[in-house]
């Protein structure tokens, strides 16, 4: 075992814990030796079905056992799994299944009618893989398919290594549609190892999967258990109430919760909050949004036995820093030091570091790091330069060295900790017949932190409304991406090389 192979854990954890649990889910639980069958069984019908090694196998399914039986399989054959956000309708499937080229696409059968409507415009995917329910569209229901295969160690066609690519994990864009961070073996198994070491997520204890495990976030702080042999109890989406029921009954003991979902548990009423006994949890990890103080405050009276983490980090990266328990009371909205395998530095336009106290770019390299963005080379060479790796989020750093995030990239919208790039929402809008230009920005909310408004130019002589705008928004896209607000304006702000000045739109429309 000289290489870092990311599904080597769970099949050594097979034999070290053979008969302790591995996941449950509404009701099920498998142990590690039953996970790890199940996880062979789907690598043979894969093979079965053509995939062979550098394949891309997609999902887009709610969290349940199956993801994770998709992600591992694949790494034992060597095919690359392409996570699909949940909430993506028909054009954006199609776009990410395109843009990856993925041969296979295994789905949750309440996704069919938009998966159909991208399917019939998508000519790589020719296997439809339905879980749960059967349904007129796919070919094979997951259960009854994989249940015929042996439960063997799968034989890949070609030797695995730990540079290959274990997956693409689809990130927003500034050109509009996401794009695809190229993920190694190694690099994945290293964010398993280091947040197991960052987040303390040690042997004996329980992890809870809460968040969309489609994203980077909830997806990396479960990881680790399967490392150590924890179980790893999944509830299919997030739900403030769902949340402390299971904390009270399952006992777990870390988490991710991004600061909305924390808010979310804190509006249910005080004593329904009290009704459960949370105080199994011990670490809990949040990332994806500014923590407010009064947020961290009800988190560590609520959750009093909690270590609460705060990292910055990202689907191109892992974590690069994180902010202590220990520090978390003197050091307000700081996302802390680098963390363990990573460096971190800050730097101006020219490329210069900045000096302490003063605003740059934050630029990371490590042991974590994605290799390029998949079939994209110039989003690869904007965001690398050499080995650092720079997102557009703009930090500073105090005296003792902890960092603060100030502006994230320039744009972006932070909706309930999903990520909204305006770019691609502009691109959608600018379809609508009657829009000349349109710009969007992000507008406070206070249950979702920020949502997006539109900001928009009609052709000459075109009668539009609001309702027009936001009636064809949910025709194009996920309802998170849906204009909140909708402002019509005679011409954008404009730089002289024609670039929309978003600040301006800011100070006109949120001051």
């Amino acid at each position: 075992m000289s290489e870092m192979i990311f599904s080597d854990p769970v099949k050594l954890n097979a034999l070290r814990y053979a008969e302790k649990e591995a996941l449950s889910f509404e009701g099920e639980s498998f142990s590690y030796e039953e996970f790890n069958n199940r996880i062979n069984q789907l690598a043979h019908a894969m093979q079965e079905k053509g995939i062979h090694k550098g394949d891309k196998v997609a999902f887009m399914l709610f969290n349940c056992n199956e993801l994770f039986e998709i992600i591992f399989a694949c790494s034992k054959i060597g095919a690359i799994f392409v996570p699909i956000n949940s909430r993506f309708i028909a054009r954006e499937i199609r776009h990410v299944l395109e843009n990856s080229h993925a041969t296979m696409l295994i789905y949750d059968a309440r996704f069919t009618n938009d998966v159909q409507k991208a399917a019939g415009q998508v000519s790589e995917t020719t296997s439809f893989i339905s879980v749960k329910d059967e349904d007129t569209f796919s070919e094979n229901v997951y259960e009854k398919w994989i249940e015929g295969f042996p439960t063997t160690e799968p034989i890949p066609d070609e030797p695995i290594q730990e540079k290959d690519t274990i997956c693409y994990l689809y990130t927003g864009g500034t050109t509009g549609l996401p794009k695809g961070a190229v993920r190694s073996h190694r690099s994945m198994y290293m964010v398993a190892l280091l947040f197991s070491i960052e987040f303390s997520i040690g042997r004996n204890g329980k992890g809870l999967a809460a968040g969309p495990l489609y994203g980077a976030a909830a997806l990396s702080i479960a990881m680790p258990n399967f490392f150590v042999g924890n179980p790893v109890h999944i509830l299919e989406g997030f739900h403030p109430l769902e949340v402390i029921k299971a904390i009270d009954k399952e006992k777990p003991t870390t988490t991710f919760l991004a600061p909305p979902m924390l808010d979310a548990i804190f509006t249910l009423p005080e004593e329904v909050q009290q009704q459960y006994d949370v105080s199994s949890m011990k670490t809990i990890v949040s990332v994806g949004a500014p923590l407010l103080n009064k947020t961290k405050k009800k988190t560590l009276a609520y959750f009093k036995n909690t270590d609460l983490n705060e990292f910055y980090g990202a689907s191109e990266h892992g974590g690069s820093t994180n902010l202590f328990p220990e520090y978390m009371e003197q050091k307000e909205r700081s996302v802390g030091l680098p963390m363990l395998g990573m460096e971190v530095s800050l730097l101006d336009d020219t490329g210069n570091e900045v000096e302490q106290g003063e605003v740059g770019e934050i630029y990371v390299k490590g042991l974590t790091l994605c290799d390029e963005y998949y079939e994209n080379e110039e989003a690869t060479n904007n965001a690398f330069h050499g080995e650092w790796l720079g997102l557009g989020d703009m930090a500073k750093q105090d005296e003792e060295g902890f960092y603060y995030l100030v502006d994230r990239k320039q744009d972006m919208i932070l909706s309930g900790a999903i990520n909204v790039y305006p770019a691609e929402m502009e691109e959608v809008l600018h379809e609508h017949p009657s829009v000349k230009e349109a710009a969007v920005i992000g507008i406070p909310h206070k249950k979702w932190g920020e949502v997006p408004m539109a900001i928009i130019v009609a052709k000459e002589n075109e009668h539009i409304t609001s309702e027009d705008i936001i009636t064809f928004s949910k025709e194009q896209m996920a309802k998170y991406k849906v204009p909140h607000q909708v402002e019509f304006v005679d011409e954008l702000p404009r730089s002289l090389q024609g670039k929309v000045l978003k600040y301006k739109l800011r100070e006109q429309f949120l001051n």
